[in-house]
């Protein structure tokens, strides 16, 4: 079983002594968009297609409309999102913020801010044995596997980690500034009223890293200080 998140970010992401200050998990779900051109969803409005078409692209917006057709109904009684991407134009948040298949993160390191994402294994394919002996041995191997104490990480071996690969990334000096901020959520979210590390960057945009208390925003201003 190979490890992912912030291990597999270090072994194979990040670069000589390059530290990570935060790592925030993304994905459809998760990210939703205050973005002129885009609706909270992050597909392109109407009236701003033409707009947004150029960063973000129709085919892009083809990969979200069919990632979102599978993440359930919209925002009804859905969770606070992780992240806003908000700005008066499509520009640095919607090259972090593009819709990827599988597992991402936002990653924060003294010198940049990268998307990342899990670079997934094929599957395994389907064993040709269908009898009825054979399935009773796959069952009784996957039960002793279940039911079995061994680790999967045995003792004095390298564990391996997954491999990542970098969506998009802006160097801190296209970052204008991270700090604290407060957002209202639109009115189908129980909770509106959020505390957020707020990422500011120079083209006028920005990411907004939603927490559910300001000692915990100030907590991921801190880290993203290098104070964690």
């Amino acid at each position: 079983m190979k490890l992912d998140g912030v291990l597999a970010l270090r072994q194979s992401w990040c670069q000589a002594g390059e530290p990570i200050l935060l790592c925030v998990g993304t994905d459809v779900a998760s990210t939703r968009f205050d973005l002129k051109g885009l609706d909270w969803q992050g597909r392109p409005e109407r009236s701003g297609l033409g707009r947004v078409a150029g960063a973000f692209g129709n085919a892009a917006a083809g990969v979200l409309d069919a990632a979102l057709a599978g993440s359930g109904p919209e925002d009804g009684g859905a969770d606070v999102p992780h992240v806003v991407a908000w700005g008066p134009h499509a520009g640095t948040t919607t090259q972090l913020c593009q819709p990827v298949a599988g597992v991402s993160w936002l990653v924060l390191t003294p010198g940049r801010l990268a998307r990342v994402a899990l670079v997934e294994e094929p599957a395994e394919p389907e064993p040709e044995d269908k009898s009825l002996l054979g399935r009773v041995s796959s069952f009784a191997k996957s039960a002793k596997e279940v039911f079995s104490t061994k680790s999967p990480y045995p003792p004095h071996q390298p564990i391996e980690t997954a491999d990542v690969t970098t969506v998009a990334e802006v160097t801190r000096d296209r970052i204008a500034s991270v700090g604290l901020a407060e957002r209202k959520l639109p009115k189908q979210y129980q909770i509106r009223d959020v505390h957020v590390l707020r990422v500011s960057f120079v083209d006028g945009s920005g990411l907004d890293v939603v927490t559910s208390s300001p000692e915990n925003a100030r907590r991921l201003l801190a880290m993203a200080n290098g104070q964690g």
